[in-house]
């Protein structure tokens, strides 16, 4: 992960913490952050806005962060041993399961720790920066009663989830990775409740923060150095080649090249690519080497951080609206609208 950056060291200018726009402030009261896994902008976000006496909180293993995901900068409170640690063995118990198995899993794991975490809050806060994955279990604990709260975003919510894969799902039809999984009605609900009551939602993410106009913090993603611009010609695909990350777009659209469809990160026997040519690769430091274009047409994505990578390079990036990009970084795939300005 890239170290934590301020305005003094990052050239990233559109960003909502850069000095020209205004750095996000806290209220005047104690602030407590509740933090899950650590994203680079995240991280530089906290570091420029925390003040001494605010709280940060987050997993850890008797005191200290245990892995690297939690491995904050600065004076971090690491709690809640016992519920960090079953989290992270019923994550390995279930890594292989289906899809619905995991995410139940998941689910059930995160409202048990963050139902923990909520009990570390010091009682002075009358402020929250909560990482999205505790904003339901701190309300069940009740904790933001009488308090304001900020979202720091990392993945979309479960309503837009639940949207985009069922999209999906009548494109590509039946598909046990795109209808194996829904969040429970009560929760979709509550989350939803939850993030329009939200002070501001945090995220570097266009596609989610597009969600929420006059609540969106933009923050700017840590880029890659630009590297030498890329002077391939062939064409790559992102996989693995799940469903909703449509294998079948990318089938059609190899259909049409001259040379082999460079296939990243998806196992060499996938049934996805039977009677189309393709070169597989491997995810790692030559994987964009001779690419001129790179194609993402998945139902979303989290962290486009191979993405990021791409770009860095001068390599063309052509993905649909949920990839995280903003607007002006990528072409969008044909068929697919643009991601709304979130002032529209």
């Amino acid at each position: 992960m890239n170290a934590p950056r301020s305005c003094a060291s990052c050239d990233q200018t559109g960003c909502a913490m850069n000095a020209r726009h205004g750095v996000t402030e806290l209220p005047a009261e104690r602030a407590a952050f509740i933090l899950d896994d650590i994203w680079p902008e995240y991280a530089s976000m906290v570091a420029g806005i925390r003040r001494p006496a605010d709280q940060l909180i987050a997993p850890g293993l008797v005191g200290r962060p245990g892995l690297a995901r939690y491995a904050w900068p600065g004076a971090v409170e690491h709690r809640a041993t016992v519920e960090t640690a079953r989290r992270h063995l019923t994550m390995r118990r279930v890594a292989k399961a289906p899809g619905g198995v995991r995410q139940r899993a998941y689910l059930d794991r995160d409202a048990k720790l963050g139902a923990a975490l909520a009990g570390r809050i010091d009682y002075r806060a009358r402020h929250l920066v909560i990482a999205q994955n505790w904003l339901v279990p701190l309300d069940r604990a009740g904790v933001l009663g009488g308090r304001s709260y900020d979202v720091l975003m990392n993945r979309y919510p479960f309503a837009e989830i639940h949207r985009l894969l069922d999209r999906a799902a009548c494109e590509v039809g039946p598909s046990d990775t795109i209808s194996d999984f829904r969040a429970p009605d009560v929760l979709v609900e509550r989350e939803t409740r939850l993030l329009a009551s939200a002070r501001y939602i945090v995220t570097p993410h266009y596609g989610i923060g597009s969600l929420f106009p006059g609540q969106w913090t933009q923050l700017a993603w840590h880029r890659p150095p630009h590297g030498a611009a890329n002077r391939g010609e062939r064409t790559a695909y992102l996989g693995p080649s799940l469903s909703r990350n449509r294998p079948d777009i990318a089938r059609r659209i190899a259909l049409n090249l001259d040379q082999p469809l460079i296939v990243i990160g998806d196992s060499p026997g996938a049934s996805a690519w039977e009677g189309v040519m393709v070169e597989h690769r491997s995810r790692g430091p030559g994987m964009f080497d001779d690419v001129g274009r790179l194609i993402h047409p998945a139902t979303m994505t989290t962290q486009p951080r191979a993405l990021l990578t791409a770009l860095a390079r001068g390599i063309v990036v052509c993905a649909t609206p949920p990839c995280g990009l903003a607007p002006e970084d990528y072409k969008p795939l044909s068929g697919f609208p643009a991601a709304p300005h979130p002032s529209q």
